[in-house]
């Protein structure tokens, strides 16, 4: 059963995102199984499994939202916060816009980072 996890948006983000051709809709953490996806638009994807995290913590409020990292920590986000710091156990991988990427830290916004939790490591 595949399970959607909403980026979270938040005013006036959302409209700026929008008019970068990153809407809501299109902008989720996918779990299918074992296998995650997450995506926002053109700009970002990346797939791993439930045993490439290594934990999953709240991380401090951002500035700015967007999708944006260097040096293997990414941010993809639409809201300031709350926002979910997933590390990976080993570098998995992403596609950030069509560039194949190391992934080490994804920090996403979310609604409720603890339901994240429950979500990809139960």
């Amino acid at each position: 059963m595949k399970t959607r996890i909403p980026i979270r948006y938040t005013r006036p983000w959302s409209w700026i995102l929008m008019i970068f051709a990153l809407p809501q809709p299109l902008a989720y953490i996918e779990v299918d199984g074992d296998t995650i996806r997450v995506r926002m638009s053109w700009a970002f994807r990346a797939k791993f499994t439930r045993g490439d995290i290594s934990t999953i913590t709240a991380n401090r409020p951002v500035v700015s939202v967007g999708v944006h990292g260097w040096n293997g920590r990414w941010l993809v986000n639409g809201a300031n916060r709350p926002v979910a710091k997933i590390a990976f156990a080993l570098p998995a991988h992403a596609r950030v816009l069509g560039f194949r990427v190391s992934l080490r830290e994804l920090l996403v916004s979310v609604a409720d980072v603890a339901e994240l939790q429950r979500a990809l490591l139960t």
